[in-house]
């Protein structure tokens, strides 16, 4: 019960908190998404696992080659790590691609992965997800550092198609998960 009102009263507050901006003529906007967990109690330990991920809820044209994944806070039990993957079957169409849309029309978009901090190691998360299912980021216990991962980019394949000009927009889906850390 305990737990209940907490919840409540954070969702008050935070609806009481919403500013919404407006600007003439607007073309482009984004926000942030920030979601806190709390694990239920549990074990004889009694430890509670709260973290907070951060994944932009909007990119455009300019923040596409680097879109970063981070953690604000991390307070995971130890031996374990936080690990954010994409959710393949909602991302991605039933020929294994992940689709930009406007109207009837579609660009293909490559995801990738930055593997290392310095952002100069890329590859390809888009292909199998039984071959390629590794997380986009992960944080070990305590850490606000990524051990893996931590940054993406996105590449629309416009080369060569035959589309109109317009605004195409696609969703990626993300799992967060608490597991063991080896």
């Amino acid at each position: 019960m305990k737990k209940i009102i907490t919840s409540l009263l954070l969702i008050l507050f935070m609806f009481s908190m919403t500013v919404t901006a407006y600007a003439e003529d607007a073309t482009t906007g984004n926000m942030t998404v920030t979601y806190e967990y709390t694990a239920p109690e549990g074990g004889e330990t009694g430890d509670t696992s709260t973290y907070t991920i951060n994944i932009p809820a909007t990119v455009t044209n300019e923040n596409l080659e680097v879109i970063p994944i981070t953690v604000s806070k991390n307070e995971i039990p130890a031996g374990k790590k936080i690990s954010v993957s994409i959710d393949w079957d909602k991302s991605y169409d039933s020929n294994g691609s992940f689709k930009l849309y406007k109207n009837e029309e579609s660009i293909n978009c490559r995801v990738m992965l930055y593997t290392d901090s310095t952002l100069s190691n890329l590859s390809y998360v888009d292909c199998m997800p039984e071959v390629c299912g590794k997380p986009v980021a992960e944080f070990n216990s305590g850490s606000t550092s990524p051990t893996c991962g931590g940054f993406m980019s996105l590449n629309p394949l416009t080369t060569n198609i035959d589309v109109s000009s317009g605004t195409y927009t696609g969703t990626l889906y993300f799992n967060i998960e608490v597991t063991d850390a080896s």
